[in-house]
């Protein structure tokens, strides 16, 4: 096949050269329009619910709205992990789902959730909302409102955070792939009606008269419309408040005819939102910040430029004075990953041609093979654009021209050498004849050498399959790359059997060898090099091969060493700077000291562009940050104008000790994107999280304490800072419920009071224009500030009178948690540790090691690690799967390629030796294992195995031509070898030397990965080049090895025993875990009564076909004398004739035919459901029977070690004999308990493999599970809708005796002659109809087949009937076995415990005798034997309603 297309682009040469400029030119329209990003978007797929309610603290926003909303969503499909966080009138509620499922249906999911959790949140406690769709990439531009010089008396804050939101914010809202602009800083203007307590009740008027007062006078209505002189005229009552003065104008009561107005009891003025955060930058104090957030999976690099443009638009139209001051723009980061992106491939690219033109000596030849580079790129960038995958970092910034090339490099190489052998007839012979000369040799190379290359590239792509199944963040940050490299290979395929032939018959020509050359050169100095080092090599394999297993030894030693990270931090550029104050430290002190910070680094710092620090969250908060939180973002200048630092680390600790002039602060650092990440996949914002998990807040709040002052000083240890979620200051108002008894009053009216007074109640809406601001009711603000103020609230009484709430109440200082953070309902507290200067596994594995030294925790309580350390370990599991398989693939291609064990075995050692390079070199760079590594390893592999492949080759043909001397062969064969080998390797190599010593923005996430290749692939190239021929030699001509001494055996039966015990050794298999949906895939499969049904449905189709069955057709010839004929001799008849029924009666006969096939299928589908059920009720019988084994087992357990402290009492005399026996008879008791449990166990396992057809052995694993209800119409099951099918059955066989009744046809045609003079053919038909004149008979049937139907339709109905009481009872049963199981989970669990734990302890203080504590034991051993047995009779009962039978 391959030789075909060969020989077509040769013939085609003009049709290959319109298909390569074709997919060119569309590559470079896919370069301008594919969506660009800076990394991967590796957000996981989650959902936030939002629940905002400004007067719950931060336990009742835990116990009234987290808690439902959790349990609620809890029970959604697919879902991975639940987290939340609950703070003071705030409840945000992550719902992570898997990502198979798409980025809309989570939504509408959590959308019909909400509605069943609202209803479970009292009424005015808050809405539950979803959060925007966006990612950790969402972030896209931030900037801030700024003044020019000279206007700063000009513009308020409260002006500022005006034009953001009905000027910048409208403006910026319509762009495609904005999703959401957020508005932070500033003052939220209101209209303020600011109460006097002290006038309002000189006038006896409440809060309640004002607020109502308000509302009824704000308001706006219409009439209809009249009539007059031909026009409608509408009626509008305008009696909206327009103004300030229109607010204080309004009428609250009348004191003796004398209108109390608004303004005679309060102040009206402009106010503002009660504020939980603010914005400050480059130390000049509060400003307004603006956030656009992109839609999930929009195209940023269009949108951010949509965006800068519209910013362009808006700054021409905003006040004078005023303009936007872009902080963080994410087009920046794309654009430096961008230029990085593209030096790595230029310079790669031109180091390839390079070392291509350096070996090869030939610039034409270097020329066409470098003509590759460009074409596979843009053929890559093309799929990409096709598929949808961005440009980014990691999709394109792996791309080594040198690999892609290989192929193309031995093809043109071997024609090179080829057109210089033949030089002489082609300067015989010139025009058509010459280019038919050279297409022949140009067919010739490609045809010889077009298998190696096209292997080689297969196995590349078969290394990146591996890579292709991770999931998880790794997946998404690594698949882009193993996508674009397979898409890159794939066309140099392509382009290898079209464009390189043509290219090469085209451009190629025979030139005369030249000795002086540089390549020459080159070649001479390798030559001579490496000669002799083969020569001693063939003579000391022992030395040699005993160096490469010391080599894989120190390897192994240097991998325990080298330490680990998910993936290397990329260097955003920015800096954010989390500041840690103390808990509930007040707004204005927070800015107060962030505008200190920002006054420290702008003037100490000239690396510093800008600084704005983001505090706390907006006034209404969607963001779990608290007014002492801070992300102050740090803009930095591009590094060549950096004086202080060479480093970000080195910045970072400057930074961090010049800010330590600000006492008892401690400092986190991190990025933007990265803080994003962390904080939206792990939950937490930083490298390692140690989560400490359990109920009392105030224990693990203490063991966080603990755990923080023990790691502080573990080396790499950075940041080390506490989750704060304790010692939030509170006003704590007990209410006194016997006074508010006697008053009268109710707690609903007052908690309104007290809102209303120090939060404000809105009591309107003002309209400027079509700005719209909320005109507020509240205390004045010098009535708002002190313990005193809330004590001295009057609340009015139903008589009239009006008393201080501290006559109904006890008011005082406290303290109440700060933040209770969850995760899948647990409570959990958050010890983050951000790493600098060290590996992430080495530092994780010195904390984990003083923690489980140092820290004990209560029962009940646990500790686990998450952030980045989470990510790394789950890499680490999926690469513990990802590299065997790679291997494993590669061995079986090659295995399958050279149908040779032995020669797949010797190829395949190239990859451990491949493997010392990689690990060497990132050693001696101090580069930490990483997943880039690793992914690095997997492409290493194929890699290596490629020269492996030339080389093997080559042998085996010298072989093959009869060379039988085995150092002649290795010698002349590597000697022939060798440039192709250098070729292939160093050009992959080279390839990969940009991105390895790459400085630019993300090349730290691609110098591992270079790193890997680029050591491997000089070890490997070393292996294939003298180790390889060595094992060729001993392959080849050596049988086994004697180790002790060391000797070579030449026996051909050692050598046959090695390679059968090989795979033998490999193929010892464990017994699996199964889970039930497998083990019912697999009885299914194997069941031999379903195949037997399954045989009955194709003889239900087979005989479909019967259905139309005519009168078989009569054929006849009759020769009468008394037919004669018009010239006087008798005629010769043939005759054909045919007789078919009524037409009806066939279709009848066609809808029985398919009501039986439907018959059938329902039959082998009834039979199925039995086996599911059969399955069903074996698998959680064992998963109870192992419940029960295990309780038996701790039972045993406890036995023995009685027995043990019995028999010592025995021995002392403190024990009776007859105790002692008892004790034992007890302990063999539950001894045969748990033998017979085992049987059990084993029974049902037998009779598993039974119903499954197998003798596979396998295992269940996992905990007694209780099985969920399933809602089932009855018309669903497969016995009732057989029934149904049964009476349509019956109706058909009666419409087929009905139509039985009806006449048949009958046609006949004949046609006669003879042999004599004037004879003719005479022809005739004849039509004829049967019918049925005594019919009784067939009535007679018709009326037993519609008895037989009424009968069979009776029997349905009772069947069903009785398959609805069947349901009803089970439902009833379930109910019963509910509840039992309810109280055992409420109350059982805990009575069970309690005894076993208050027996053994009474007893062992000899407190009760052992009577009455094996009394006690038993009865709890019952409660739980109890639960089990109800457990398994409530997932029968299940099961029997699922598969329902009649």
């Amino acid at each position: 096949m391959l030789d075909k297309i060969l020989e077509f682009s040769l013939k085609n040469k003009l049709i290959v050269i319109l298909f390569t400029l074709t997919i060119a030119a569309f590559g470079i329209y896919a370069v301008l329009n594919i969506p660009v990003g800076a990394v991967p978007d590796i957000t996981n797929n989650q959902v936030q619910v939002i629940t905002t309610s400004g007067n719950l603290s931060t336990q009742e926003i835990e116990q009234f709205i987290t808690a439902p909303v959790e349990m609620e969503m809890a029970n959604l499909p697919a879902v991975r992990e639940i987290r939340s966080v609950s703070k003071f009138g705030l409840s945000v509620v992550t719902i992570v789902f898997r990502d198979n499922i798409g980025t809309y249906l989570p939504r509408q999911l959590i959308a019909e959730k909400i509605k069943s959790a609202s209803a479970k949140i009292p009424e005015g406690f808050g809405m539950p909302e979803m959060g925007p769709i966006t990612t950790g990439l969402g972030e896209i531009y931030q900037y801030t409102l700024d003044i020019k010089p000279g206007y700063e008396d000009l513009y308020t804050p409260m002006d500022l955070r005006t034009i953001q939101d009905w000027i910048v914010r409208r403006r910026l809202s319509g762009i495609n792939g904005v999703v959401e602009i957020n508005s932070w800083g500033g003052y939220l203007k209101q209209y303020e009606v600011a109460i006097d307590p002290v006038r309002l009740k000189s006038v006896n008027l409440t809060l309640m008269d004002v607020f109502n007062a308000i509302s009824s006078n704000n308001s706006i209505s219409g009439g209809a419309y009249i009539e007059k002189t031909n026009q409608s005229y509408f009626i509008r009552g305008d009696g909206q408040v327009k103004s300030l003065s229109d607010i204080g104008n309004i009428v609250v009561s009348d004191n003796n005819g004398i209108p109390i107005l608004i303004k005679d009891i309060s102040d009206v003025r402009y106010g503002y939102a009660n504020r939980f955060g603010a914005i400050t930058a480059n130390g000049k104090g509060e400003t307004v910040l603006g956030q656009v957030m992109m839609l999930k999976n929009a195209n940023s690099k269009e949108v951010i430029n949509e965006v800068k443009a519209r910013v362009e638009e808006i700054q021409k139209n905003l006040p004078e004075g005023v303009f936007i001051n872009p902080v963080l723009e994410r087009g920046e980061l794309i654009a430096k990953t961008s230029t990085t992106v593209a030096e790595n491939l230029i310079f790669g690219a031109l180091i390839v041609f390079l070392i291509v033109f350096l070996i090869l000596g030939n610039i034409r030849s270097a020329g066409v093979i470098a003509s590759m580079i460009p074409l596979a790129l843009l053929f890559t960038i093309s799929m990409m654009y096709i598929f949808g995958i961005d440009a980014n970092l990691m999709s394109l910034g792996a791309l080594d021209f040198g690999i892609i090339i290989d192929g193309a490099v031995i093809i043109i190489e071997y024609i090179a050498l080829r057109i210089m052998v033949r030089g002489d007839d082609l300067s015989r012979v010139s025009g058509e004849e010459r280019q038919s000369l050279l297409d022949g040799i140009a067919f010739e190379g490609s045809s010889k050498m077009m298998n190696s290359a096209i292997f080689g590239q297969i196995i590349i792509l078969i290394v990146f399959i591996p890579i292709l199944s991770l999931s998880g963040v790794e997946g998404k940050m690594f698949r882009p790359m193993a996508i674009a490299f397979s898409f890159a290979i794939l066309g140099a395929m392509i382009f290898g059997l079209t464009w390189l032939p043509v290219a090469a018959s085209l451009f190629l020509k025979a030139g005369k060898k030249n000795p002086g050359g540089i390549s020459q050169w080159i070649m001479k100095i390798v030559h001579r090099s490496y000669e002799p080092v083969i020569r001693w090599s063939c003579a000391h394999k022992r030395i040699v091969l005993g160096a490469a297993v010391f080599s894989l030894l120190l390897t192994f030693f240097l991998f325990t060493r080298i330490g680990g990270e998910f993936v290397p931090t990329l260097d955003e550029g920015d800096f954010v700077i989390q500041p840690v104050l103390k808990t509930g430290t007040s707004l204005s002190k927070t800015i107060e000291m962030t505008t200190k910070m920002e006054n420290i680094l702008m003037s100490q710092f000239s690396e510093v562009d800008q600084v704005v620090s983001r505090i706390g969250a907006a006034e209404v908060p969607t963001d779990p940050m608290s007014m002492e939180e801070i992300d102050m973002i740090i803009k930095l200048k591009p590094k060549d104008e950096w004086v202080n630092a060479s480093g970000k680390e080195e910045l970072a600790g400057k930074f961090k000790e010049a800010l330590s002039v600000i006492p008892g602060l401690d400092y986190e650092f991190t990025q933007p994107i990265e803080m994003r990440f962390n904080e939206l996949i792990t939950g937490v914002r930083s490298d390692i999280a140690i989560k400490i998990f359990g109920e009392d807040l105030d224990y693990i709040s203490q063991k966080a304490i603990e755990i923080k002052n023990l790691i502080s000083d573990i080396p790499g240890a950075g940041d080390v800072i506490l989750e704060k979620t304790a010692g939030l200051p509170q006003i704590r108002v007990a209410y006194n419920r016997e006074k508010i008894a006697y008053y009268g009053l109710n707690i609903k009216e007052l908690n309104s009071y007290l809102s209303t007074a120090f939060g404000g109640e809105m009591a309107g809406t003002v309209f400027e224009g079509e700005k719209r601001f909320d005109m507020v009711v509240r205390l004045q603000k010098q009535n708002r500030k002190d313990i005193d103020d809330i004590k001295q609230l009057y609340v009015p009484l139903a008589n009239g009178k009006q008393i201080p709430l501290e006559e109904i109440a006890d008011i005082r200082y406290g303290e109440g948690p700060a933040k209770i953070s969850r995760e899948n309902t647990h409570r959990r507290v958050v010890v983050s540790v951000n790493v600098r200067n060290r590996d992430l596994q080495s530092v994780v594995n010195d904390i984990q090691a003083a923690i489980n030294k140092n820290i004990t925790l209560e029962s009940g309580n646990y500790i686990s690690y998450g952030g980045q350390f989470e990510n790394l370990q789950n890499a680490t599991r999926r690469l513990m799967v990802a590299v065997p398989v790679a291997l494993l693939l590669i061995f079986i291609f090659l295995h399958f390629a050279f149908k040779s064990f032995k020669d797949a075995l010797m190829i395949f050692t190239a990859i451990p030796l491949a493997t010392v390079g990689g690990v060497i070199l990132l050693w001696l760079r101090g580069m930490p294992f990483s997943v880039s590594a690793g992914v690095g390893f997997i492409a290493l592999f194929g890699i290596a195995v490629l020269n492996g492949i030339v080389l093997i080759e080559h042998l085996k043909e010298l072989q093959h031509q009869g060379i039988k001397d085995m150092h002649e062969l290795i010698l002349r064969g590597t000697k022939d070898r060798l440039r192709p080998v250098l070729l292939t390797a160093g050009a992959a190599a080279m390839g990969f030397l940009p991105m390895a010593v790459s400085t630019g923005a993300g090349a730290e996430v691609q110098r591992p990965l270079a790193t890997v290749v680029i050591g491997g692939l000089v070890t490997s190239t070393m292996l294939t080049m003298i180790a390889l021929p060595l094992l060729f030699e001993i392959f080849n001509n050596v049988k086994g090895f004697k180790f002790f001494p060391f000797r070579v055996i030449r026996s051909k039966n050692a050598m046959i025993a090695l390679l059968i015990l090989l795979p033998a050794l490999s193929s010892t298999a464990q017994p699996r875990a199964m889970k039930l949906d497998e083990i019912i895939s697999i009885a299914i499969a194997g069941n031999k009564e379903i195949s037997a049904y399954s045989l009955k449905v194709k003889e239900s189709i087979a005989l479909k076909p019967t259905a139309f069955n005519p009168d078989k057709t009569s054929i006849s010839y009759g020769y009468d004398e008394n037919n004669i004929a018009p010239n006087g001799y008798p005629l010769k008849v043939w005759g054909v004739a045919q007789g078919i029924s009524f037409p009806s009666l066939y279709s009848a006969e066609m809808k029985a035919r398919k009501i039986d096939v439907s018959r059938a299928e329902l039959e082998m589908e009834s039979r199925i459901q039995n086996l599911k059920k059969e399955i069903s009720y074996c698998y959680y019988t064992i998963q109870n029977l192992k419940a029960k084994e295990a309780l038996y087992k701790s039972i045993d357990s406890l036995y023995t070690d009685l027995i043990r402290n019995a028999e010592s009492r025995y021995n002392k005399g403190d024990y009776s004999q007859l105790d002692l026996l008892n004790i034992k008879a007890r302990r063999q008791q539950v001894k045969l308990d748990l033998d017979g449990t085992g049987y059990n166990i084993q029974a049902q396992y037998q009779k598993l493999r039974t119903l499954m057809n197998s003798q596979e052995d396998f295992f269940i694993a996992g905990e007694a599970e209780i099985l969920v209800p399933e809602e089932k119409d009855i018309d669903s099951y497969p016995g009732v809708r057989l029934l149904k099918l049964q009476n349509s059955y019956s109706e058909a066989l009666l419409r087929i005796e009905r139509n039985k009744m009806l006449p048949d046809f009958s046609l006949s045609y004949f046609t006669g002659t003879n042999d004599y003079e004037n004879s003719k053919n005479y022809n005739g038909f004849q039509v004829g109809v049967a019918v049925p004149i005594f019919f009784g008979s067939q009535k007679s049937r018709i009326k037993s087949s519609r008895i037989s139907l009424d009968a069979r339709q009776m029997l349905t109905d009772y069947e069903i009937s009785s398959l609805k009481t069947k349901i009803d009872n089970y439902k009833k049963e379930q109910k019963r076995l509910a509840e039992r199981i309810d109280y055992y989970n409420s109350s059982g669990k805990v009575l069970y415990e309690e005894i076993l734990r208050t027996a053994l302890i009474s007893y062992q203080k000899g407190e009760i005798d052992l009577f009455r504590f094996t009394n006690s034991f038993e009865n709890a051993v019952q409660i739980k034997t109890s639960y089990l047995d109800d457990v398994l009779q409530y997932n029968t009962n299940i099961l029997d309603q699922i598969y329902l039978t009649n």
